[in-house]
Parts: structure tokens; C-alpha cells; sequence
């Protein structure tokens, strides 16, 4: 599929590829679900983005923290505090975030932070269709997106990670056969 140069056609790609998340989700059963993946923190099976993902439930929250962060960024782009996506203390190391992200959530069901990344895809949607065009394609709208689009910021929570996460429980569901 072509990458969106519209927002309807980034609003349709968000909403499709979070569906085949969700698809992919009801094909498996809870145990399945709440199984510890056997790949886990093998970078060449899970990509070196999801090796602090131990579980359906961590890779969620993975999800949702990352929407949470892009909801704070756009909400200080909105009161003019344009500052960088990722917190100071991550910029460098985004992957110790990424571990710090899963270990605060040790604690939540599977059933909660599937509410939770539900209510954040909500809020991307909202957000992203708060923006016209321009400043979702157009490059260098924002002083703090540098190069990169706010459509390309919005499909780097969205699409490419719901898409890999959907790859991801499958491989999950194979192993466990």
C-alpha cells in the first residue's frame, strides 16, 4: 500500500491497519494472548524496537505509551511549546524508554491496556484530524517535526507499529503450535 498524501486516505490506514490488529487479536485465545512470546528480546525475530515485549500485554502498551507521547506532542505543538517527540532523558536512547515503558505497566491486564490503546487510537484519529493538509504533509510546518512531516509522525504510532505488531503476534501464535 502507497504511503497517504491526504489526511482521509492517513485516517483510513490508521483505522485499517488497527482493525487487523484487533483481527489478529480475536483469532487468539486468552492464553495464547497472555503466553509469554518465546521470541522475546531476540531482536532478529522481534525487531529491535520490541525486545522489551515479553507478552500481547506488553506489546499494547508499547503501542499505547508511544500515542500517549505523540498526543503530548502535539498538544505542546498546540500551546506553542514546540519541543523534540521524545523526552530529554530517551533522545539518545530511546530503547532504555521502551523498557521503562513496559516495566511501569507490569500491573495492567491485557483487557486494560487493550481499553487503553483503544482510547489513544481515538485520540490519534482526533488529532490527526485536527490538522489540515498542509500540515500534515507539508514539511517543515512545525519547527520541531525538523524534515519530517506530522503525517509521517502520526504513521510512526500508528500504522507501521500496529502493522508490526500484528506480524509480530502472528509469528507469537505460530511458536506456540
Amino acid at each position: 500500500m502507497a504511503a497517504p498524501t491526504t489526511k482521509q486516505e492517513l485516517l483510513a490506514a490508521m483505522s485499517d491497519s488497527f482493525s487487523k490488529l484487533n483481527e489478529q487479536i480475536g483469532k487468539m485465545t486468552a492464553a495464547q494472548l497472555e503466553a509469554p512470546f518465546q521470541f522475546a528480546s531476540d531482536p532478529k525475530k522481534c525487531g529491535a524496537r520490541w525486545i522489551y515485549d515479553k507478552c500481547a500485554r506488553d506489546l499494547l502498551i508499547h503501542l499505547y505509551e508511544w500515542q500517549v507521547l505523540m498526543r503530548d506532542f502535539v498538544n505542546n505543538i498546540r500551546n506553542s511549546q514546540q519541543r523534540d517527540y521524545l523526552p530529554d532523558e530517551y533522545r539518545k536512547n530511546y530503547h532504555e524508554m521502551d523498557k521503562m515503558l513496559v516495566e511501569k505497566h507490569q500491573g495492567t491486564s491485557f483487557a486494560q491496556a487493550q481499553q487503553l490503546l483503544s482510547q489513544t487510537h481515538e485520540e490519534m484519529l482526533q488529532l490527526a484530524s485536527s490538522f489540515t493538509d498542509e500540515e500534515l504533509f507539508g514539511k517543515g510546518v512545525f519547527k520541531c517535526t525538523y524534515t519530517t512531516t506530522m503525517a509521517a509522525y502520526f504513521a510512526s504510532v500508528t500504522t507501521s507499529p500496529y502493522g508490526q505488531a500484528t506480524k509480530l503476534l502472528k509469528t507469537h501464535l505460530k511458536s506456540l503450535k
